[in-house]
């Protein structure tokens, strides 16, 4: 003799239902007549299962529902109003449920409609509730919920290229290391800090607070930015989607790229082109010293940038952007008077493939962007062009591979210019650790008229609840 004992439990939202089932079998004759029975039970089972399953399912989605739009009617209503609803939602499950389940509900819903009843006292300053199911809640914050998320990034790499003398190639290089502080300030702001260490100086690479709930489709930065020229521009160094700048921002914007002190304007309005578009108005100090004076805010930088997406098909879109700024033009080659003026600008494109039902295992990105630069100087007028194009084909869920070229026009040597190509491969151990091999070739270097072959092999790593971000 032989007993089977089956215990199945359901629990949902303080719900719980258990079936106990106790079998008990006849001696077979033989072993399969044996397992064939025990396959008849096992399928019984798991029919009542499923049965159970869809009835509690329902009966829960149900009663969640009637949750919310009885909480919805309390916070509009006078403590009266609220109670009727109370006894009502109790009249409706009641039918569906046992004492006990419409007890516990009964228990819960008093909860949830005693956080919005006014508080009220009696003679000598007892409450008029109390005794009556009343219940006292503190609206001390909880600490946890007044700190910033916290995040660190790490960027390292080997530099290797056929030459000497510099010390930046041929040895371990820390490229970055990232500290940002993030976090809600109130329902209308948030706030983000990007501490990074380069070179052995600490720095405040942004700084910001971002009003991103503005009626009309509207938001307001404030701080430090990254301005948001094109597409690579607002990308700190550790999520570059290269080892390095491509050469038309190098020649342009120089290592640190486009940034300030400033306000940043962001407007969604009803699309006009495509599915989507945004345009952003930013004034910031001039802090960039390659194509500007870098003199502050008695000298600010202008930047207009206009993006409009399309869907293509279910896997497919693209977005073309359109940038402008000005600024006055470097003071070795400008008056004090700001008569002589640098303007740059430019076109963007992304466009992006991943098949819906293999998109962890497929897809390829395109993107690049297009320069053009009008400085005035006591020369004369200096124009200048660049441009790069990259493309990444997804392996398989962790692989990538990709090639970057590029060319530029160089606006401090005129009638000189450069162009190079870069392969490379990446490959993510997760979504917190990335590794990457880079070979880039260069006809020549931005300072120097010679040609360069560098090899770079990178690491990069996140701890916190923020990776590498994209833009």
């Amino acid at each position: 003799m032989w007993n089977i004992f089956v215990v199945i439990a359901l629990t949902a939202g303080g719900l719980s239902l258990s079936i106990a089932s106790t079998v008990e079998a006849i001696p077979l004759s033989s072993q399969d007549a044996q397992q064939e029975f025990l396959n008849r039970r096992v399928t019984d089972l798991e029919e009542t299962l499923e049965q159970l399953r869809n009835e509690y399912g329902a009966r829960l989605a149900t009663i969640e529902a009637e949750i919310a739009q009885l909480r919805d009617v309390q916070l509009g209503t006078t403590p009266d109003v609220a109670v009727t609803a109370e006894e009502g939602a109790a009249e409706v499950v009641g039918e569906t449920m046992s004492e006990e389940e419409r007890v516990e509900l009964e228990r819960k819903l008093a909860e949830l409609l005693g956080e919005g009843r006014p508080e009220t006292t009696g003679a000598g300053g007892q409450d008029s509730n109390q005794g009556a199911g009343r219940r006292f809640q503190s609206q001390t914050r909880n600490l946890n919920q007044l700190n910033p998320e916290i995040s660190v990034t790490g960027d390292m790499s080997a530099v290797f290229a056929d030459r000497t003398g510099d010390e930046e190639i041929n040895q371990f290089r820390f490229n970055e290391f990232e500290a940002s502080f993030q976090a809600p300030l109130d329902p209308y702001s948030s706030a983000k800090f990007f501490v990074v260490q380069e070179e052995g100086e600490f720095k405040v690479e942004e700084a910001y607070i971002d009003y991103n709930t503005l009626p009309g489709g509207l938001g307001i930065k404030a701080g430090q930015l990254r301005l948001d020229w094109g597409k690579l521009n607002r990308y700190h160094h550790h999520s570059l989607p290269q080892a390095d700048r491509p050469a038309v921002h190098l020649a342009i914007w120089g290592e640190e790229g486009l940034t300030g002190l400033g306000t940043s304007l962001s407007w969604i309005p009803p699309s006009f082109l495509g599915g989507y578009n945004e345009v952003i108005v930013q004034v910031v100090n001039d802090a960039n010293e390659v194509s500007f004076s870098g003199q502050g805010f008695d000298q600010p930088v202008f930047l207009v940038h206009e993006t409009n997406y399309f869907d293509l098909s279910d896997a497919s879109y693209i977005e073309v952007g359109l940038s402008a700024a000005t600024g006055i033009s470097g003071l070795e080659q400008a008056d004090f008077d700001g008569e002589l003026r640098t303007q740059v600008f430019g076109t963007d494109w992304n466009f992006n493939w991943a098949p819906p039902e293999t998109s962890l295992y497929r897809g390829f990105e395109l993107r690049g962007e297009f320069l053009w630069q009008r400085r005035a100087t006591n020369q004369g007028i200096i124009n200048s062009w660049g441009t790069y194009t990259y493309g990444v084909y997804k392996l398989n869920r962790r692989a990538f591979v990709g090639l970057r070229g590029d060319y530029t026009q160089l606006p401090m040597e005129p009638g000189k210019s450069l162009w190079g190509a870069s392969p490379y491969f990446e490959w993510w151990q997760s979504e917190w650790a990335r590794f990457r091999v880079q070979y880039s070739y260069g006809s020549r270097q931005l300072e120097i008229p010679e040609p360069e072959h560098k090899f770079y092999v990178q690491l990069t790593w996140a701890l916190g609840p923020h990776k590498h971000e994209k833009y």
